[in-house]
């Protein structure tokens, strides 16, 4: 039986405590919106997860999906899930509430709602999220009617949508698409390619799939500057009229579009999550955005999915965790080597043993860091959007730096987690019944969506840190030396401002070490892209540690701060030391990489 136990505690410290969450979307015009409403919004989203979603996991595990004459049907069960969502309004939180949804802030989907979902059922909760994804993408970019055919229903979860990128000989490199897109005379355009690895190109569950495509249209430049963003549903309004749309019916034809599923993927987890090779012939769809600026729009949506795909790692990080935490307090194995702890029993509690607590306390201790710097992340997408120039500024400075870490560190530890869990439960975790290697199966894909995890890494260190000039990093670097000057002196304090002083110089210094001999030698920033990535990402979470020790510090004598006060220094001395021998790898440089002769492997 799989334990769910959903940091409804942890995310009310977040918010209410170490990030002025209220305070800031109420300046920002979320005048309504209170630490209450907050609060029951967090505790409802757990209760429809744990009662609702939690129950199918295992199942769509188990069942998986059915593949006929281009066809998926899903399990009854998803569908009767997913629609139980769309009768609640979860599916919508964050949506315009003239699209029927709640109008919340971005902050709530972004990180809680993503985690929570994901916990509790990823294959399922990645459907509403590329859908989110969509409806964004449309709103924002979209003509109106466009808007005004597709949103509300994009918005319920009535209609679904995907993001159609990859080809099949088109990975990352998206300047070599061959879908085409001709212009017709009543302003739409005829699609016709293939796309593969559509998450949820066909199902069942959804009246209609609404599809952004990427094409080239004639007119454009080579490679990327010639792409441009499509809507592409799988049926027609039924108000379509000689190639135009007409009114705001949302009724449909029963003809499909053009838009033709012709396989789906069999995979190493989320069985219950079609990933299709969709065919798109002589299919009608509309511009979105500019001609030819098709890769900025698509780029909007895909960073906002890749710290939702960031968010995966850390929701089944913790649904392991919590799992093999349940285990170890049962098990009894050995005894201590200080002596025998538990007399009475045949053995003591596997607790008493340092490397099961070690395996334990990191998996738990790097949750809480990277669900602390998702929290922030997710309430500066929110500050990105303000009426004052000089925070939206900051804030997107921030977010276009944050979201490569967020999406490689997240899921490099949700992948270690998991894994460590298995090991904290030994066979048993290894086998079905307890749900943990169904965790570490579906984690998996993380690392590889939306972008490799070596790709973000080299996003980070090849453009985010050099982009306008460094201003991406200035914006992180003031806070960051601004906390440690304040904290100089701080009683308590020196254990976690002193390592975390040392870790930002060593960024200062490699960062500049990365950009003086990367301009000379593209490959030495690339060889240490992955490692920058990762060191960047510990002092972080180090700077997102010290800060929930100097607010629990203040707060002594209650369990919830005692057990912060107690990770923070498990985080700077058991964690944040890897970063010594990162900065050694990154100095290292690539000769002993590029220098290996190919036929030596």
């Amino acid at each position: 039986m799989v334990v769910w136990d959903p940091p409804i505690r942890d995310y009310q410290f977040l918010y209410h405590e170490l990030l002025p969450a209220i305070e800031t979307v109420q300046r920002l015009g979320y005048t309504d919106f209170d630490a209450d409403f907050l609060d029951s919004l967090i505790e409802g989203w757990a209760t429809h997860c744990e009662e609702v979603w939690l129950p199918i996991n295992q199942l769509g595990d188990s069942e998986g999906l059915k593949f006929e004459d281009g066809k998926i049907t899903m399990p009854q069960e998803f569908k009767d899930a997913y629609h139980q969502g769309i009768d609640e309004g979860w599916l919508s939180t964050t949506c315009d509430p003239e699209h029927g949804g709640m109008g919340v802030p971005l902050f709530f989907q972004a990180v809680t709602w993503a985690e929570f979902g994901t916990s509790a059922c990823m294959a399922l909760s990645v459907l509403p999220a590329l859908s989110i994804g969509v409806y964004e993408v449309l709103v924002k970019h979209g003509r109106q009617d466009l808007i005004d055919h597709f949103a509300t229903n994009m918005a319920s979860g009535i209609w679904s949508g995907t993001m159609c990128l990859t080809e099949p000989h088109s990975g990352t490199d998206l300047g070599i698409i061959e879908t085409k897109a001709i212009p017709q005379e009543d302003g739409s355009y005829r699609i016709s390619g293939s796309k593969c690895f559509i998450t949820y190109g066909e199902h069942d569950m959804a009246e209609n799939i609404v599809h952004l495509v990427l094409a080239k249209a004639p007119g454009g430049g080579e490679g990327t500057r010639g792409i441009s963003l499509f809507l592409v549903p799988k049926f027609l309004p039924d108000d379509w009229k000689s190639g135009g749309l007409d009114g705001i019916s949302h009724s449909l034809s029963s003809e499909h579009n053009g838009v033709i599923c012709s396989g789906t993927e069999e995979k190493m987890g989320l069985h219950a999550s079609p990933t299709c090779v969709m065919s798109f012939e002589q299919s009608t769809g509309w511009l979105v955005g500019p001609l030819h600026g098709g890769m900025p729009l698509m780029f909007e949506m895909m960073n906002r999915e890749r710290l939702a795909t960031g968010l995966m790692g850390v929701g089944l990080a913790h649904a392991a965790y919590v799992n093999s935490l349940a285990w170890a307090r049962e098990r009894r194995q050995g005894r201590s080597l200080r002596g025998i702890q538990e007399p009475h029993e045949a053995a003591d509690n596997i607790l008493v043993h340092p490397d099961v607590r070690r395996m334990l306390l990191e998996a738990k201790v790097n949750n809480e860091g990277c669900r602390a710097l998702a929290a922030w992340i997710g309430l500066l997408l929110d500050q990105m959007h303000s009426d004052d120039p000089e925070e939206a500024e900051m804030a997107t400075a921030l977010v276009a730096l944050f979201t490569p870490i967020a999406k490689a560190h997240f899921t490099d530890l949700g992948c270690e987690t998991c894994s460590t869990a298995m090991q904290v439960m030994g066979g048993a975790g290894y086998i079905s019944e307890y749900g943990v290697e169904q965790f570490y199966r579906d984690v998996r894909i993380s690392k590889i969506w939306e972008g490799t995890n070596g790709i973000q890494a080299l996003d980070l260190a090849g453009r985010k840190i050099t982009q306008d000039f460094g201003k991406n990093l200035r914006y992180l670097m003031w806070p960051l030396t601004e906390f440690i000057e304040e904290n100089r002196d701080t009683p308590g304090m020196a254990e976690f401002n002193k390592p975390l002083h040392q870790g930002v110089r060593g960024l200062q210094q490699l960062t500049l070490l990365m950009i003086a001999e990367g301009m000379a030698n593209p490959n030495f920033l690339a060889a240490g892209a992955t490692d920058y990535c990762r060191y960047m990402s510990n002092i972080l979470l180090g700077y997102m540690w010290a800060k929930m020790a100097k607010l629990s510090l203040e707060k002594k004598g209650d369990p919830f701060y005692d057990a912060k006060l107690a990770s923070a220094r498990f985080f700077f001395k058991r964690i944040f030391p890897e970063t010594v021998g990162l900065a050694a790898k990154i100095q290292s440089g690539p000769k002993s990489l590029m220098d290996y002769p190919a036929e030596m492997f």
